[in-house]
């Protein structure tokens, strides 16, 4: 009987961790938080031994540019990160990419994929 009892209390308990598990993953496709991908793309390998975030201040602090900041919006199934710049009153530039529930990471706009672009001439 007290065999049956473990048996009993162990498949409970399973079966409670796979009704959180399951319920924690169900309402939402997106493994990570919007906090996680925004320092995912501010820490990507970037030209000259940079990461995305210190060749944007490198590129702001070149041109005198006005840094905006970052940015970061939750859709359904991604979020998009986005570095904003202000060139003068009325033109405002942005780098923006895309972060997948993966990790997997794509450009959004031409600067974001040009930014870390190796020049080859």
């Amino acid at each position: 009987m007290r065999a049956l009892n473990k048996t009993s209390c162990l498949k409970a308990t399973a079966l409670f961790w796979g009704f959180i598990w399951f319920a924690g993953f169900s309402n939402t496709s997106i493994a990570l938080d919007i906090n996680q991908a925004s320092q995912q793309i501010k820490t990507r390998a970037c030209k000259d031994n940079l990461t995305v975030d210190q060749a944007l201040e490198k590129s702001i602090k070149s041109h005198s540019q006005r840094d905006i900041g970052w940015r970061s919006f939750q859709e359904d199934d991604h979020y998009d990160v986005e570095r904003a710049v202000l060139i003068n009153k009325a033109m405002e530039l942005r780098y923006r990419w895309r972060v997948f529930a993966d990790g997997s990471i794509q450009p959004q706009s031409k600067r974001a994929e040009n930014l870390c672009r190796l020049d080859t001439d």
